[in-house]
């Protein structure tokens, strides 16, 4: 019986280092600046370990402003395309 609890635990336990290892690797590639972002926004290992990781939920979220661009030659609509910005209060 305990042979079969230590498979378990070893394997939640590979599970959970490969989730970790994919992500330190994917924060790596992206670079210094994704680094001190996370870290500007807490999330780090104390947090993580403490359990004291911020809701997703809050921070600023950016605003678009969606807009339509049309040009027209001799009277006749000749291009249309829809266009998005982000907004100047960001």
């Amino acid at each position: 019986m305990n042979e079969i609890l230590y498979a378990l635990v070893s394997t939640l336990a590979a599970c959970v280092a490969v989730f970790v290892a994919v992500a330190f690797v994917r924060v790596l590639r992206a670079g210094p600046t994704k680094v001190s972002y996370l870290r500007r926004k807490r999330y780090g290992m104390r947090a993580w370990a403490t359990g004291g990781l911020p809701k997703t939920t809050t921070g600023t979220t950016v605003h678009e402003l969606e807009g339509i661009e049309l040009k027209s030659k001799n009277g006749q609509l000749t291009f249309v395309r829809q266009t998005r910005a982000t907004t100047s209060e960001v």
